[in-house]
C-alpha cells in the first residue's frame, strides 16, 4: 500500500485544536475538497498522461482517508501489489507461479484452444518509474496553500 504522512502532524493538530470553530470547521470542508481535487488529478494520471489505464484494479484501489482534523491520505487500498513498483519503479527478480492458461495460436496459425500448463519461473523486470501520485501531489502544491490560505481569509474576513 502508497501511503503519504505529514511530518509535524500531531503537533500542528493539536495547535488546530485551539482554534475558533469556524476556522477548523473551513479547514475541514477545504481538506476534503482539496482531496477530491488530487484524487481527480490522479485519475486523469492513470487514464492517459502516465499509465494509459482506464480502469482496472489500481485504479479502483486509489482512496482518499481523513484520520483526524487535519491531515488527508491518498493511497491505493486493497491488494493492488503493484501500485508501488509504478509509482517508484523496479529493477529486480520477480518469480511467477506454476499456471495454466489457454493458447488460441501456435507458430503463427490460429489453433483450437487449448489449455497449457506453464512452471515456475523467475525473471528480470524492469519497470521505469511513472509517478501518478507524487507528481500529482506536486502539481497541486500552489493549490493546497492558497486553498488552506483562502479558507482562513474567508472565516477572518467574515
Amino acid at each position: 500500500m502508497f501511503d503519504v504522512k505529514v511530518a509535524g502532524a500531531d503537533e500542528l493538530s493539536r495547535k488546530i485544536a485551539a482554534m475558533p470553530e469556524a476556522i477548523r470547521t473551513a479547514l475541514n470542508q477545504k481538506r476534503v475538497e482539496l482531496a477530491q481535487g488530487l484524487l481527480d488529478k490522479i485519475a486523469v494520471k492513470l487514464s492517459g498522461q502516465v499509465l494509459n489505464a482506464g480502469g482496472g484494479a489500481l485504479w479502483d484501489s486509489i482512496a482518499a482517508g481523513f484520520d483526524d482534523d487535519l491531515s488527508a491520505r491518498i493511497y491505493s487500498a486493497g491488494d493492488v501489489k503493484y501500485a508501488a513498483a509504478q509509482e517508484y519503479g523496479f529493477d529486480g527478480e520477480e518469480s511467477v507461479g506454476a499456471h495454466s492458461r489457454e493458447i488460441r495460436e501456435a507458430f503463427g496459425k490460429a489453433i483450437s484452444p487449448k489449455t497449457i500448463f506453464v512452471a515456475a519461473f523467475s525473471r528480470h523486470m524492469h519497470l521505469p518509474e511513472r509517478s501518478y501520485m507524487r507528481a500529482s501531489l506536486d502539481e497541486m502544491q500552489d493549490d493546497i496553500s492558497q486553498g488552506f490560505r483562502e479558507a482562513i481569509e474567508e472565516v477572518l474576513g467574515s
